[in-house]
């Protein structure tokens, strides 16, 4: 009885792994996916692009002092100053900005040789003209109407330092680096429709593209107020953060932008 019962035994465990060896071959695994379906799906796209762009304004700053006996008498100097430089500004086809001005008293000095008149008055000012105006000319005829501070720090005229006197600024670069993103954003949708094995789900990119990063960096090392040398010029914007800084550049020079972009891209209709 017991060797029957063995025998049987036997044979169940022949078919069961004869069954097995005919469903599953050797060698190929199975997974089997348990809990909850998988989660949305994201592609990320990357792209490139490209720009050349030139300053469209040329800044001169500085100030003019005027000083007299008197605070009134310092300021009807200062203004009638001022009033033959806008009319020149005019003619030049410029425009004059007026910043701070500010007075200031010497303290009597015990020295008797010392004759400068105590009250004191600075406007501080910038004159903006086209970027491919003749600045030099420019410059050296307000130096004769009376400019003679030069650079932001005009409270103090003497020293050896140089200031930088002439910058250069783009007219509403946000909006030039606005159609450089748009580019990249071009070239990313493109790239990952040509990789795709099915049809593009369309030409242009879709709303669902979401922006991760947004670098730009000049080709060229420029020289810039605040750089202290030569140095790319290099910056990124976010989805959560798009900064403006300040656009100035030492030189009326073209500047050739290269753009790298990151996107993310959740295709409609996917789980």
């Amino acid at each position: 009885m017991r060797l029957i019962i063995t025998s049987c035994l036997l044979l169940l465990a022949i078919v069961s792994w004869s069954t097995a060896a005919h469903t599953q071959p050797v060698g190929e695994s199975r997974i089997v996916f348990t809990g909850t379906p998988a989660g949305p799906q994201f592609f990320q796209l990357t792209g490139t692009c490209a720009m050349a762009a030139a300053p469209d304004i040329a800044v001169i700053s500085g100030g003019i002092a005027s000083a007299a006996l008197k605070p009134i008498d310092a300021v009807a100097q200062l203004d009638k100053h001022l009033g033959i430089i806008q009319a020149y500004l005019e003619e030049a086809h410029g425009r004059l900005r007026l910043m701070e001005r500010v007075r200031t008293l010497m303290n009597p000095s015990s020295n008797p040789n010392e004759r400068e008149l105590p009250f004191q008055v600075v406007q501080r000012l910038y004159a903006e003209f086209p970027a491919d105006a003749p600045v030099d000319v420019i410059m050296q005829r307000l130096i004769e109407l009376g400019l003679d501070r030069f650079g932001d720090n005009v409270l103090n005229s003497g020293g050896s330092r140089r200031s930088a006197v002439i910058v250069f600024r783009f007219d509403d670069f946000d909006a030039k680096l606005r159609d450089l993103e748009k580019q990249c954003v071009a070239d990313a949708w493109k790239q990952w429709c040509v990789a795709q094995t099915s049809a593009c789900p369309s030409e242009q990119p879709p709303a669902q593209l979401q922006l991760q990063f947004f670098t730009v960096r000049s080709t060229e090392r420029l020289l810039r107020p605040d750089s202290g040398g030569a140095q790319y010029w290099q910056f990124t914007y976010t989805a959560a953060q798009r900064s403006a800084e300040p656009l100035e550049m030492l030189g009326n020079v073209v500047v050739h932008f290269r753009g790298t972009i990151t996107l993310t891209y959740r295709p409609e209709g996917k789980p």
